[in-house]
């Protein structure tokens, strides 16, 4: 994840001239920023949403600093628990 984050700050980097201007921008606190630009949180949709309209990317690009890329006809099984 380490080189994905660095895509991420390399994004914020581009648009702001700290982090802290980019979490002001969010109305965030730098440290929830910080969690997640650090790789210890995942942003939820509505966080990711909102940081790469900021941003100016598309989602599906934001989305891939954290998830890996979606492959077509990859089948997931859910277990019991789990109904759709």
């Amino acid at each position: 994840m380490a080189g994905k984050v660095l895509g991420l700050r390399s994004l914020i980097y581009g648009k702001f001239e700290t982090e802290s201007a980019f979490a002001e921008c969010l109305g965030w606190s730098r440290q929830r920023l910080s969690r997640i630009t650090n790789g210890k949180k995942v942003p939820d949709i509505y966080e990711a949403k909102l940081m790469a309209d900021i941003l100016g990317v598309d989602i599906d690009t934001f989305a891939g600093f954290f998830f890996p890329p979606f492959e077509e006809g990859v089948k997931v099984s859910l277990d019991a628990s789990h109904t759709l």
